[in-house]
């Protein structure tokens, strides 16, 4: 098994998946991220990060050019690293492919790797999405949402980065990879909001991140609402760090589920859009707006089908009569996201029937 094999059998053993493809993609993605040296030592690295002590003394590797290699990497976005404060030293770690190793990619993709991607989305790549706990939820527009409704905190977009410390912003590197293949997204590009609680201009180091004040973050998120765009996070009650602001012609995710029969079961949401009858004058205002293809007209009315709804919202915002509102689709009593990202690791190495005991 050569370096990249190790590496891909490595990062499919995350329980946020790397599937491989049946055509070799996945390697050939790894192959254009990674030089060999680089995917033998990633292959081998620890979520939960070490020291360059512990690293060296674990691998037998000599401490300097280790450091040496670490540092290319990170300048690489091929791995994680922090200041630990209780080691009192840097923290090195492997990172998932998605989210992680590919969003961190964006200064460096070019035309090759974006469409090595594109081949990567329709041979391996879906598989992630079909995975209970699913990576995604929701968030839906907080307008769209009946009033006596109760939504919790971490289904509120504007909540999470109220509540944060350091706001940042990103172009999106799934808009960037369909311009790459000229397939320009029409919505707007730079929209993915990063975040921090309790660190103050905690993006002042991150070369992508463009670092924001709390009211800019806003304006943002109300222009992608204003534009159609989806609120997109990841599927836990706590722990979040970004807001994605999604479409089903760029994102690897929507892009997946908008190709099934029903979206709905591969995205967590508990809302779902309703039509008042009464108020409905059958505009067609809404038509475009939906993404998911779940709002028709038959005759007069409109009529949502449930099946591909994936409760964002974005509809109602347009409706000039009203006549759109969210609903609670699903049974108060459902058991609410995984509170924590390690609650959903371990929930999904469970799904997946994976063990990454060792690269903990």
């Amino acid at each position: 098994m050569n370096s990249y094999e190790k590496l891909a059998a490595t990062l499919d053993k995350i329980p946020n998946g790397f599937p491989a493809a049946d055509d070799g993609t996945h390697l050939k993605i790894l192959e254009w991220i990674f030089t060999p040296e680089e995917a033998e030592l990633a292959s081998q690295l620890k979520l939960s990060g070490e020291t360059i002590d512990e690293l060296s003394n674990r691998l037998s590797f000599p401490k300097h050019q280790l450091e040496q290699l670490l540092t290319t990497m990170i300048s690489k976005g091929q791995i994680n690293s922090w200041m630990s404060k209780s080691a009192g030293q840097r923290k090195y770690a492997l990172l998932p492919f998605a989210v992680g190793i590919f969003e961190e990619q964006l200064s460096r993709m070019d035309k090759e790797f974006a469409q090595l991607l594109e081949r990567y989305f329709s041979h391996g790549f879906k598989k992630i999405t079909a995975t209970e706990p699913v990576i995604f939820k929701v968030i839906p527009v907080n307008q769209s949402v009946k009033t006596e409704l109760e939504i919790h905190p971490y289904d509120q977009a504007e909540h999470l980065l109220k509540s944060a410390a350091s706001w940042g912003v990103r172009e999106c590197i799934c808009k960037k990879q369909k311009a790459l293949i000229d397939e320009p997204c029409t919505y707007p590009t730079t929209v993915c909001l990063i975040f921090a609680k309790n660190r103050e201009n905690a993006f002042d180091h991150d070369a992508l991140t463009k670092t924001i004040t709390k009211e800019e973050s806003l304006e943002l998120l109300k222009q992608a609402e204003d534009a159609g765009l989806v609120h997109c996070s990841y599927n836990t009650q706590t722990g979040h760090n970004y807001i994605c602001n999604c479409c089903t012609c760029c994102c690897g995710v929507l892009r997946g589920v908008n190709e099934l029969d029903s979206p709905r079961e591969y995205i967590k949401t508990d809302f779902a859009i309703s039509v008042n009858a009464d108020l409905c004058t059958g505009c067609g205002t809404c038509l475009d707006r939906c993404q998911f293809g779940a709002l028709s007209i038959p005759s007069d009315i409109c009529e949502a089908n449930t099946t591909r709804c994936i409760g964002c919202g974005v509809c109602a915002m347009v409706c000039p009569e009203s006549a759109l509102e969210l609903i609670r689709k699903e049974p108060a009593d459902k058991p609410p996201p995984p509170e924590t990202i390690m609650d959903w690791m371990t929930q999904r190495a469970i799904s997946r029937n994976v063990d990454p005991s060792d690269i903990l």
